[in-house]
């Protein structure tokens, strides 16, 4: 059974491929939700399919850049968290509305940053890094 075209965990990995492509052309709130969904979701449809044993999975979503992956696309569709740490989520300018100093050029653009625990994570590298990494996965796995 197929949702629409999407039958395998590669079609997710080009939907997010195609995410990703939207976001770098333009840093929203709808194509970063848009990213974060579909990356992190790419899992089900590894899961689904069994293109890898389980425990090869597990241990693929353990990486830290795959857990705030989770966490963004989880607080996207759901806006709090319940079952574990909720971060926030704030867009920095180049006006210095809340970006701590020497974080941003003077009136350059923004940028989006997770902020959990003691972590700041820029929004735009961890997307970058996600889809490597599930490009890197499927590549070592043979998907």
């Amino acid at each position: 059974m197929a949702y629409f075209e999407l039958r395998t965990a590669r079609d997710m990995l080009q939907k997010a491929n195609r995410e990703h492509h939207r976001l770098a052309e333009c840093l929203d709130i709808d194509n970063l939700f848009n990213f974060f969904v579909t990356a992190y979701h790419i899992s089900d449809y590894v899961r689904n399919t069994n293109a890898v044993p389980q425990v090869v999975l597990d241990t693929f979503l353990q990486d830290q850049d795959i857990k705030d992956c989770r966490d963004l696309c989880d607080k996207g569709k759901h806006l709090t968290l319940t079952k574990r740490a909720d971060p926030t989520t704030h867009m920095w300018s180049g006006c210095l509305n809340g970006a701590p100093l020497n974080t941003l050029p003077l009136n350059g653009g923004g940028k989006w940053v997770l902020l959990t625990g003691n972590r700041e994570v820029d929004v735009k590298w961890l997307s970058e890094r996600v889809l490597s990494k599930w490009e890197v996965f499927f590549s070592t796995n043979s998907i």
